[in-house]
């Protein structure tokens, strides 16, 4: 609201955002209640298509330099640069599948906890997401960036391929995020690290399937060029923060 007059489309936004707060304080009816508890899978995308809008506009200033500077600090060169040793099309394909992953795989394990009637941890699970999209996005305001795709362009040898439908996704994502300054911290990896966290919790088959898939997602971040690395630390970082802070946060809330 301070930088209304600033942000593109700001009615519009505006518009929606009173829909879905509407939305989330209705309980009269039981129908808005069971969907209340998928509300995610549209509420946070919408938030994070926002994103384009407002984070340049509150905090105009790209901080990559920076960001830049302290990769090449701790690894006397580029690592984007440095995995071009290491680029295969083939590589590249499955990395470029895992990482379109992510938002499904904290989808699959509310999935398995609500099919199988664990709503306490289903809600509570479901709440931690949230929180961290939400803090991550908190990130992205204080440190906005662009991400070495764009940054670090002029220096690769070569643009990544794929073997089949690589380039596709590629497009496909690129299309849908449009360009956003998300890249600090990674919300790819605190995302899918707190998946994985509570996969071990409940349910220990996913947890397994979820762990190589974890390992891929954080090397897919910086192979792909979509993050530096120390956006990865600093996703880690806000992993440790939502598991730390979360719980305490959601009993306070669940008390009022």
């Amino acid at each position: 609201m301070v930088f209304f007059y600033e942000i593109d489309n700001a009615v519009n936004w505006l518009f929606i955002n009173l829909i879905i707060f509407a939305f989330l304080i209705i309980s009269r009816f039981d129908i808005i209640r069971r969907m209340k508890a998928w509300s995610l899978l549209v509420i946070i995308p919408v938030n994070f298509t926002q994103l384009h809008y407002m984070v340049h506009t509150v905090h105009p200033s790209d901080f990559d330099i920076f960001l830049i500077k302290f990769d090449y600090m701790l690894f006397g060169s580029h690592p984007t640069l440095w995995m071009e040793a290491f680029t295969k099309p083939l590589i590249t394909e499955i990395l470029q599948i895992v990482y379109s992953t992510f938002y499904f795989l904290p989808i699959v394990l509310g999935l398995i906890l609500f099919l199988s009637k664990r709503l306490a941890e289903f809600d509570f699970f479901i709440f931690q997401v949230v929180y961290g999209f939400y803090l991550s996005y908190l990130g992205y305001f204080i440190i906005p960036a662009i991400g070495p795709r764009f940054t670090l362009d002029h220096l690769q040898t070569f643009q990544l391929s794929g073997v089949w439908i690589m380039e596709t996704i590629h497009h496909l994502l690129n299309q849908l995020e449009n360009i956003q300054r998300d890249a600090f911290p990674s919300g790819h990896t605190a995302i899918t690290v707190l998946t994985l966290f509570y996969a071990k919790k409940y349910n220990n088959r996913y947890f397994y399937f979820m762990l190589p898939i974890t390992l891929m997602m954080i090397l897919s971040t910086v192979y792909l060029r979509y993050h530096y690395v120390i956006d990865v630390i600093a996703g880690l970082f806000l992993f440790m923060i939502i598991i730390t802070t979360g719980p305490f946060l959601y009993k306070k809330l669940k008390k009022t």
